[in-house]
């Protein structure tokens, strides 16, 4: 819990300095908020003279009138007229104040009052709010009288990054959403005086909930009221829904598939390791068999974006993919931002699949003419997926076809330390899947066995098959003909005249082989080629 760590940095000595970010306006355990629950467990044991609360809009305000007649007393009635002056002219006495007497500093908005970006580009009245804090952190008469100040903010990328460098003694603590457990406690608490409607168990809404504040999950509660129904999967997920695409739609692109393993042909050694690996593991809590991330390697249109969405389908959990499209700001420091929330928001629907497509080209060590954009998004990448806490919690699965391309920063062990090959499909894959995608689009036919067309579409991807599908329904309507069947002459012609597009399969199979670290995960033909590396690296 972030109290633990906060009273930890406290008690040692470390710092008298924080930054509460994130979960800062959701009830700490049932109804206190962050502010109430330090007052009653740290505040009120340590005996504050001065208890005080400040931000831009409200100016300086006070637990009661005592402790603002001791901080008038203090600063000689000289800020009297100044509660909601600007930083420059109130933090000068507020400093007098934290030097002395044991004063509890509480400063709301942080973000609206040092905000990100270049110093240079700050207004004088920013850099002076800025000086002030920075300096605060380091000053041993604050600490001595035992002062503390605590700032709060939605996102720590908001906040300007000079307060965090090494020679300030600022301490940043995330405030989490509620894990399960905590989740599933809330939720008792909720409706343990109420006779409110449940299709579902208090397990299954805990579950449910994953990536909600308390504060939400008691809205879902309140609204499922208001409107007179029973709380169920489908009124949690709606809710969900407006709650995150909200709060994260603009960073993060949320994916709820339609899709589970049973629909996508073929790919059976890519399945079974992911449910034996990945799935089950994470379900029976044993997350050390689960890797930190999966690079999913082979020639476009083989079903490697199809996987994914079947793997979150087939899992329950959630899954979100990274759109650098959405990250990438026009102003200075806002793409770091944005990439910060996407990361933090995606943590906090863990267990969590996280999906980077084309990952080659989404994160690069940096390009020159970017102001080191690309340096500080492929860096704060690399932090956050070699991290060991995220194991089994937040699961990376990349898509590549060209791996070659890679940063070997990102393929090392602790990142993307699976590797697996999603290669063209063999010939009974290929009559699976189109038997799966006549099935997939409702179409009729006489066909029982699709051996014979799967050995006529020998190098075809699952997408090209798919493509001929749908070529032989347009084939059948040619005619205008209401019902049309779908038959083996017509598949035939179909086959005709779609003819495999895909551009570099032979080179892109090759390196998706020479990526692969484990053979049980490739075709036995292609096995032998995994043995003779340097041959592999040759004809590459």
């Amino acid at each position: 819990m972030w109290y633990d760590k906060f009273l930890s940095i406290y008690r040692a000595g470390i710092s008298h300095e924080f930054v509460l970010y994130f979960n800062i306006r959701d009830v700490v355990d049932n109804y206190r908020n962050i502010e109430r629950y330090l007052y009653e467990e740290f505040i009120k044991q340590r005996n504050f003279s001065i208890v005080a609360f400040y931000d831009i809009s409200k100016g300086l305000t006070f637990l009661d009138a005592g402790m603002e007649r001791e901080f008038n007393k203090i600063t000689s009635n000289e800020a009297v007229g100044l509660k909601n002056a600007l930083p420059s002219r109130l933090f000068p006495y507020i400093d007098i104040a934290l030097k002395n007497t044991k004063m509890m500093l509480f400063i709301d908005h942080t973000e609206k009052i040092i905000p990100n970006g270049d110093v240079a580009s700050m207004s004088m009245e920013e850099r002076i709010a800025l000086i002030w804090l920075c300096e605060w952190s380091n000053n041993a008469k604050i600490s001595s009288v035992g002062s503390t100040i605590v700032m709060l903010a939605n996102t720590i990328a908001e906040i300007n990054s000079e307060i965090f460098r090494s020679s300030y003694r600022v301490e940043p603590i995330l405030v989490e959403l509620p894990d399960e457990e905590a989740r599933k406690e809330y939720i008792n608490y909720l409706i343990k005086d109420n006779n409110i409607k449940m299709d579902i168990g208090v397990d299954e809404f805990a579950k449910l909930s994953s990536g909600l504040s308390k504060k939400a999950i008691k809205d879902i509660k309140l609204k499922a009221e208001a409107e007179d129904v029973a709380i169920s999967f489908e009124f949690i997920k709606e809710k969900k829904h407006s709650v995150l695409q909200k709060e994260y739609g603009d960073v993060l692109e949320f994916i709820y598939p339609e899709i589970s393993f049973e629909d996508i042909g073929g790919m059976e050694r890519a399945k079974k390791y992911l449910l034996k690996n990945i799935v089950d593991p994470i379900k029976k809590g044993d997350l050390r068999r689960v890797p930190m991330g999966i690079l999913l390697c082979g020639p476009s249109g083989t079903g490697k974006t199809l996987l994914v969405n079947a793997l979150a389908k087939s899992s329950g959990f959630n899954c979100v993919k990274i759109d650098m499209s959405r990250i990438l700001g026009q102003y200075v420091g806002e793409s770091e931002k944005n990439f910060k929330k996407c990361l933090l928001g995606a943590q906090s629907q863990q267990p969590v699949i996280v999906f980077v497509d084309e990952i080659d080209t989404a994160f690069r060590r940096g390009e020159s003419g970017d102001n080191g954009v690309s340096r500080n998004i492929f860096s704060e990448f690399l932090q956050f997926t070699s991290n060991t806490n995220n194991r089994g919690k937040v699961v990376f699965i990349a898509a590549t076809n060209r791996p070659d391309l890679l940063d070997p920063a990102l393929k090392r062990a602790g990142r993307f330390d699976k590797k697996i090959p999603i290669l063209l499909p063999e010939e009974d894959e290929r009559a699976e899947i189109f038997r799966i995608m006549i099935k997939k689009y409702g179409f009729e036919t006489d066909i029982e066995d699709f051996t014979p067309f799967a050995a006529k579409t020998e190098n075809y991807t699952g997408a090209e098959i798919e493509t001929v599908v749908r070529k032989a329904y347009e084939i059948a309507n040619e005619d205008d003909i209401d019902g049309c069947i779908l038959t083996v002459d017509i598949l035939e012609e179909a086959i005709s005249r779609c003819k495999p597009s895909t551009q570099q399969v032979e080179f892109m199979t090759k390196l998706a082989i020479r990526e692969c670290d484990d053979k049980d995960l490739l075709p036995e033909k292609y096995r032998e080629l995994l043995d003779n590396r340097a041959d592999l690296d040759s004809a590459l």
